[in-house]
């Protein structure tokens, strides 16, 4: 599958939830630290986690390789009031910056990486006990509202399944494939805590659209096909309430790292 999430920055801007709170009071809770802290974001996107975290203290510097993103990541920013997050524009695997850095953070990304190279990377920019942490979310594929999606979606033969590595493999842990945990072990990323945590979120029939146009299945539509996905989408939740509660999930390895700084 080919994706290309610029072609969809805006909904993604738009219509792309935010992870809950419980999510950083589970990571203070296991020690992570963000306030007054530098934190690199990898695959920073629109920036929705990075805003997340610069909003609760932390000096954020996102590293995201389509122009596209960034571009709506600092209208967003100045929407909100903040003015403090640098955006580079660099894949995982190659961005250079400056010092070494205490925490590192992938959200809804880790699986568009080349892994081992984004690893070796973020290792070399990382200080002697620092902390990366890799979140990913889904929804949940058992809700009126999903089920319908599905079923609208693959009747214009658009392929839904595991978005990039996450098809490598069946095998999980934690929601995560199971090769990703010795990749990270045998590079001196050790596993200082995973957890799943499951939400509700509510949707407008709009937004739900809007979400779904954002999602890497949807991407190498044409615009013609997702404006009509988006109708029949639109007439079939019609019959279901006018706000939708999607549960989801989300899923969260810390990874701290115990190589030198040399």
């Amino acid at each position: 599958m080919t994706v290309n999430f610029g072609r969809a920055a805006d909904d993604y801007a738009k219509y792309r939830d935010p992870l809950p709170n419980a999510l950083f009071d589970q990571l203070a809770e296991r020690g992570i630290e963000w306030k007054g802290k530098s934190v690199v974001d990898l695959g920073s996107g629109t920036g929705l986690f990075s805003r997340q975290l610069a909003s609760r203290g932390a000096r954020v510097t996102g590293i995201e390789p389509s122009l596209a993103l960034i571009g709506q990541a600092v209208r967003s920013d100045r929407r909100y009031g903040i003015d403090s997050i640098q955006y580079v524009n660099a894949h995982a695997e190659d961005f250079a910056l400056p010092g070494r850095y205490p925490l590192f953070t992938a959200v809804r990304a880790w699986h568009w990486f080349d892994r081992v190279r984004v690893i070796r990377n973020l290792i070399a920019h990382c200080e002697p006990g620092g902390h990366a942490v890799v979140v990913n979310s889904v929804f949940l594929p058992d809700s009126e509202a999903a089920q319908a999606t599905f079923e609208i979606v693959r009747s214009y033969r658009i392929a839904i399944g595991p978005a990039g590595s996450y098809a490598e493999t069946k095998e999980r842990r934690c929601g995560f494939p199971v090769p990703w945990f010795a990749e990270w072990e045998s590079h001196s990323l050790r596993v200082a805590g995973e957890w799943k945590h499951q939400y509700t979120l509510p949707f407008t029939h709009e937004e739900w659209c809007g979400k779904i146009r954002s999602v890497s299945w949807m991407t190498a539509a044409d615009d013609e096909t997702r404006r009509s996905v988006t109708g029949s989408l639109l007439r079939r939740l019609s019959t279901l309430d006018p706000i939708l509660h999607v549960p989801h999930k989300y899923s969260v390895v810390v990874l701290r790292y115990e190589g030198s700084a040399g």
